[in-house]
């Protein structure tokens, strides 16, 4: 599989690697989305009577960016997909996005903007993946996922605006819901942007309550042969203990790549995340991350509202973030 490296990031998937290529020379695909979706709100700024309705307003921004329509889902498209909006061909050779009309307006807003930005990339025709991040657990996939990610808080949430606004209210958890009033956001992308709008050293992201990927193989084999043998003893020690595992990440654009978390670090048990957890409030400590840096900083975490199918049903999903 091909992997070109550029701006300090490896890329593998064929959607990113088409927008890298696109000039003929090597192009930073974060740089090139956070462009492209700054050109077409400059764009929107040009309109008059721009709409406060998030949606109303990417609907015109999708329109900017040739997308046909963005209309309701029907009754039998709801039923055959899960995701709150979705990229899809019309009958005319255009593209149009539709979404769920019963599901939170902040997440469908979102994920409009998601889908927008899918239309960035050559290769993106039909739209993307699931924007979960375990709806695929290769990297490659989730190197598109992020840059849509990126790009759809851009255009949700628009860095001078959102940096103006958390001026006032504080880089903090603790401010999310005054920020998702004037956003239009969900709690989860309105917490990871103070991350990525962040002016100094942020991270943000979602933590998970489980086994590595090799632990949860391992554990499903033992099952198994447990299953079907009544001598049959686990070989292998003690069985692991699930921990929270970083399951999305977000960060400032001062973050270098030691500020990464990598893909199945825990935090310590001893961490305010695990407290998190099972308290309505949000966690304040002062910690490091588990990163190549070493240095603490101020840590909020707080259970996430919206909690997926894939959740500890007792330790649930919880959102951090980190500033120093």
């Amino acid at each position: 599989m091909e992997t070109i490296r550029v701006g300090g990031r490896r890329y593998s998937d064929p959607d990113v690697l088409s927008l890298i290529k696109a000039t003929g020379s090597l192009v930073d695909p974060r740089s090139s989305v956070l462009t492209q979706a700054r050109k077409r709100l400059q764009t929107l700024n040009k309109f008059h009577d721009i709409p406060k309705d998030p949606i109303e307003r990417l609907t015109i921004l999708a329109s900017i960016c040739g997308i046909a329509e963005v209309v309701p889902m029907n009754i039998e498209q709801r039923k055959g997909d899960k995701r709150d909006a979705l990229l899809v061909p019309n009958v005319s050779g255009g593209r149009s996005i539709i979404y769920n009309p019963t599901a939170p307006r902040a997440r469908v807003a979102f994920s409009i903007a998601h889908e927008i930005i899918h239309t960035f990339f050559p290769n993106s025709i039909n739209g993307a993946r699931f924007r979960n991040i375990c709806a695929s657990e290769s990297r490659e996939a989730n190197e598109l996922e992020r840059l849509c990610d990126l790009g759809a808080s851009e255009l949700l949430m628009p860095l001078s605006d959102f940096q103006r606004a958390a001026a006032t209210t504080g880089y903090t958890l603790s401010a999310v819901s005054t920020l998702m009033e004037i956003f239009g956001s969900s709690f989860e992308a309105t917490a990871f942007r103070l991350a990525s709008a962040h002016p100094g050293i942020a991270a943000a992201g979602l933590l998970r309550y489980r086994l590595r990927l090799e632990e949860q193989r391992r554990k499903k084999a033992i099952s198994q042969t447990l299953l079907f043998s009544s001598s049959a003893t686990s070989r292998g020690g003690e069985e692991a203990e699930p921990k929270y595992r970083r399951q999305s990440l977000h960060l400032s654009e001062a973050c270098s790549d030691a500020h990464t978390i990598r893909w199945n670090k825990s935090f310590p048990v001893e961490s305010i995340v695990n407290s998190a957890a099972t308290s309505g409030d949000v966690q304040v400590g002062f910690e490091g991350l588990p990163n190549q840096v070493t240095k603490k900083g101020r840590l909020e975490a707080v259970r996430a509202p919206y909690q997926r199918d894939e959740a500890d049903p007792v330790f649930g999903d919880v959102l951090f973030f980190w500033s120093a």
